[in-house]
């Protein structure tokens, strides 16, 4: 995945966002992708507090590309 990329959740029916940046850590956890949700889905929205800006720090595990074609 890269830096415009569409993506889905793998968690949440719905999630859809886009990539804005990709870090590669010196770890074993692999790349880390900042995202920014499209929509938010009813039921994920409410495990953050109302001062969460749509936008997180994700694994690759945790988010799928979508296909738009």
């Amino acid at each position: 995945m890269k830096v415009g990329d569409l993506i889905q959740s793998s968690a949440f029916v719905g999630q859809h966002g886009i990539i804005i940046e990709k870090r590669h850590p010196e770890t074993i956890e692999g790349s880390w992708y900042h995202v920014v949700w499209l929509k938010v889905n009813h039921n994920y929205s409410l495990s953050f507090s109302k001062e969460w800006g749509r936008h997180e720090w994700l694994r690759s595990h945790e988010i799928e590309p979508r296909d738009i074609s």
